[in-house]
């Protein structure tokens, strides 16, 4: 009985390594991400400490309710390096084939925006530049009239 107790405490706590390695699998999807922003679109030194921020916020709170749920909020070093172990496996095994589809994606959205843009944007821009000639008469008119009076 008592071995049978030991046994469910060490599957459950190969689990939880094992689901540790998993976030870190995740995490590095997620900095992937951002680097692919990075690349895409040129960035301010502002808004790439607005992203970092971001990316370690999310994961620290991540890792956070990873402890909270699976562990009773402890902390066990054998789920730190679980994520690190993760991190790695991502970045070089998984980091080559996971970056050129973030890259279509991100590309793909940028090419609907650019489309969406195109659509809605012309009769906006239509709209704008024929109210403004339409403004510049007026002022005209009224500088004409007043003019005369």
């Amino acid at each position: 009985m008592e071995n049978r107790k030991i046994a469910e405490e060490i599957i459950r706590q190969l689990q939880l390594f094992s689901l540790s390695g998993v976030y870190g699998v995740l995490l590095g999807i997620w900095y992937e991400f951002f680097r692919i922003l990075r690349k895409t679109f040129v960035h301010k030194n502002r808004i790439v400490h607005l992203e970092d921020i971001i990316f370690c916020l999310t994961a620290a709170i991540g890792l956070f309710i990873l402890f909270q749920v699976y562990n009773q909020g402890m902390i066990r070093f054998y789920c730190l390096f679980g994520v690190e172990g993760g991190v790695l496996l991502y970045f070089f095994v998984l980091s080559r084939w996971v970056g050129k589809v973030l890259s279509y994606l991100v590309g793909f959205f940028c090419r609907i925006i650019k489309i969406a843009r195109g659509i809605f944007g012309f009769p906006g821009k239509v709209i704008v530049k024929n109210t403004g000639k339409t403004l510049k008469n007026m002022r005209k008119t009224i500088k004409i009239i007043r003019n005369h009076k």
